[in-house]
């Protein structure tokens, strides 16, 4: 699901190349179904779960980030699947390969698309070789021949959201909270986090 808030070009460019529709807003969801069972992907952190979900509607975590602060506590026990690898969705593909199912083409897609921004392309320092042989299978089956050129498309879907975004909007669009408490310091520490492939983008912007 996603939240009301519009989806950025990135995500847009996924959903139009292989022609999946825009799930409908989680807050709609819960409106129809207040008590519905909710698994969260590629975060666990409260800090980061949108503010519609209740914590004891969660049953699942699929992740791939350190437990740090503001990790999600649960009254019972709920599945989890934390993997140190480069994506989320190489967690999910692998799980479909696992299970013995094969993933359709639009839904191949996706994972690939995800994976291939996760690890920037299978070069960011985080990328494992299960990332690379995941994203091998899931070009097959989504027939993908080069991979280069999808990524670079994406990439530059990518960069047209950031041209747009406010200095606000480019700090805040990533970024994880941690609470600190140590001699001469309490409070909370944030770290965002800017991906792109066109430098010139952000830095033309740095006095902002």
């Amino acid at each position: 699901f996603f939240s009301k808030k519009e989806i950025n070009s990135e995500t847009a460019f996924a959903l139009e190349k292989w022609g999946v529709e825009k799930p409908r807003p989680i807050e709609d969801i819960l409106k129809e179904t207040p008590k519905v069972d909710i698994c969260l992907v590629d975060h666990q952190q409260t800090s980061q779960m949108n503010p519609s979900i209740d914590c004891e509607q969660v049953v699942g975590v699929i992740d791939h980030h350190a437990l740090q602060s503001k990790t999600l506590v649960t009254d019972k026990p709920i599945y989890i699947d934390i993997r140190p690898w480069g994506s989320m969705s190489t967690i999910i593909a692998h799980t479909f390969l696992t299970h013995k199912r094969r993933p359709s083409k639009a839904i191949a897609g996706m994972l690939l698309c995800a994976i291939l921004s996760d690890t920037l392309n299978l070069l960011g320092p985080t990328t494992t070789d299960w990332d690379r042989l995941l994203v091998a299978v899931l070009a097959d089956i989504a027939e993908v021949g080069d991979i280069q050129l999808l990524a670079s498309q994406q990439f530059k879907a990518k960069s047209k959201d950031l041209a747009h975004l406010s200095a606000v909007g480019l700090v805040n669009g990533d970024q994880k909270s941690f609470s600190y408490s140590a001699s001469g310091f309490q409070g909370e520490i944030g770290f965002a986090v800017v991906e792109t492939t066109d430098d010139d983008i952000i830095m033309e912007r740095i006095e902002e």
